[in-house]
C-alpha cells in the first residue's frame, strides 16, 4: 500500500514538472516552444519571440542571436518601428539571416567615421574595431574597404557608395590645387593659413580641402596614412615627405607634399615663402606616407 502511494505521488510530481515546462509557451521574453521540436513556428520560415518591457529591435536580435536585418525583414519592420510588451514577432531562420547578411564588407565614403559606420551597420563599435584590427584612433579613408561583423544591417540590396565617392586622383588634385594656390605666401612658425604657413600647417590646410583632418605637427603627421618604401618605390604625387630636423638630425622636423617623384611643394623656413623645389636627397628623407 505504501509503495502504491509513493508511486502515485511520483507520477503526480512528474506530471506537474511536465506542465511547468510546457507552460513556458508565451512567457514574456522567452522563445516560444512546443512539445514537438522546441520551436513554435507560426509559418515554416520563422519562429517567434514575445516582446518584454524595455526590449528593442537591436536588443532582441542580440538576445536571440539573429541578424537584425533579417529580423526587420521577416516582420516588415524598419529601425524606427515601435514594438510593445506582449507583442509576438517573428524570428528569421538561418537561411533568412544568411541572405540578409550576404555582404561582409563596406566601402568607406566621404565624411565616414568609425563610430558612424558602426551605427549605420547597427553593430557595436567594439566588434567593428576588433574585426578590422582597429583602435578608436585609427584613420580611415574614402575608398577603403572595411570588414563588417556578423549581425550587421547592411544588405546586398543596399546601393554601392563608390559611385558617389570622388576618385583618389580627383582628391589628390584638389589637395595639389590648394597647395599651389598658396605659393608666394610667407612662412611663419605655428600657422596654418590663410595668410602664412609653416610646413605642417600647409599640409594640414591642403588635406583639409578633402575632409582629412591631420594634426598640426610634422612628427604626428608621419603616423598617418600608409608607409612608403621610398628607397625602392617611386614617390608619388600627393605623398607626404618627411625630412630630418636641422636641429635634431635623427628626428622628423620638416614635411612637404610631393608633386612628382623629384619635386615637392613646401613652406620651407623663416624668411622664405611657400614654393616648389627639389625633394631632399634620399639620406635626408626620414619617412614617406601615402594619405590618399
Amino acid at each position: 500500500m505504501k509503495r502504491s502511494i509513493k508511486y502515485l505521488r511520483q507520477t503526480f510530481l512528474a506530471s506537474l514538472c511536465s506542465a511547468t515546462v510546457l507552460g513556458l509557451v508565451g512567457v514574456p521574453g522567452a522563445l516560444a516552444v512546443s512539445p514537438s521540436n522546441g520551436i513554435n513556428s507560426e509559418t515554416p520560415s520563422s519562429s517567434t519571440y514575445t516582446v518584454v518591457k524595455n526590449d528593442s529591435l537591436g536588443g532582441i536580435a542580440r538576445k536571440t542571436n539573429v541578424n537584425l536585418a533579417g529580423l526587420l525583414q521577416v516582420n516588415n519592420f524598419v529601425l524606427t518601428s515601435v514594438i510593445l510588451p506582449g507583442q509576438i514577432i517573428n524570428l528569421p531562420t538561418s537561411s533568412t539571416s544568411m541572405a540578409s547578411n550576404a555582404i561582409t564588407t563596406y566601402t568607406v565614403v566621404k565624411n565616414d567615421s568609425l563610430t558612424g559606420i558602426a551605427k549605420k551597420a547597427q553593430v557595436t563599435l567594439s566588434s567593428f574595431l576588433k574585426i578590422n584590427g582597429f583602435s578608436k584612433s585609427s584613420v580611415i579613408m574614402p575608398g577603403q574597404v572595411v570588414k563588417l561583423p556578423a549581425g550587421h544591417l547592411f544588405t546586398a540590396s543596399a546601393p554601392a557608395p563608390a559611385s558617389v565617392t570622388p576618385t583618389v586622383d580627383a582628391r589628390i588634385q584638389t589637395v595639389m590645387d590648394f597647395a599651389k594656390a598658396q605659393i608666394g605666401k610667407p612662412y611663419a612658425f605655428a600657422t596654418a593659413g590663410p595668410l602664412t604657413y609653416d610646413c605642417s600647417g600647409l599640409v594640414r590646410a591642403s588635406f583639409a580641402t578633402v575632409k582629412i583632418n591631420l594634426p598640426h605637427q610634422s612628427l604626428l603627421q608621419s603616423t598617418y596614412g600608409t608607409a612608403v618604401d621610398w628607397k625602392s618605390t617611386p614617390i608619388q604625387r600627393g605623398d607626404l615627405v618627411f625630412a630630418f630636423s636641422s636641429r635634431s638630425p635623427q628626428q622628423i622636423g620638416h614635411v612637404g607634399i610631393a608633386i612628382s617623384s623629384t619635386q615637392w611643394i613646401v613652406a620651407p623656413y623663416t624668411g622664405a615663402t611657400v614654393s616648389i623645389s627639389r625633394l631632399p636627397s634620399i639620406d635626408k628623407i626620414r619617412e614617406v606616407r601615402r594619405i590618399l
